[in-house]
């Protein structure tokens, strides 16, 4: 899964599940004022991928 807190509270805000485990760091990025969060993900019999996350507008 990966989830999101809010940065003052620490309280969980959001999940997503994802098909497979993390296999790299989180990135971030910003295209037309919109915040993007990419995660590599793989390993065991799924080969791997980058998953882009953004909000809803």
């Amino acid at each position: 899964m990966l989830r999101a807190y809010d940065k003052a509270t620490g309280v969980e805000v959001g999940a997503v599940y994802m098909p497979a485990q993390q296999s790299g760091s989180p990135m971030t990025y910003l295209v037309n004022e919109r915040q993007y969060i990419v995660v590599a993900v793989g390993g065991g019999n799924y080969s791997g991928e980058y998953i882009a996350f953004r909000l809803p507008d």
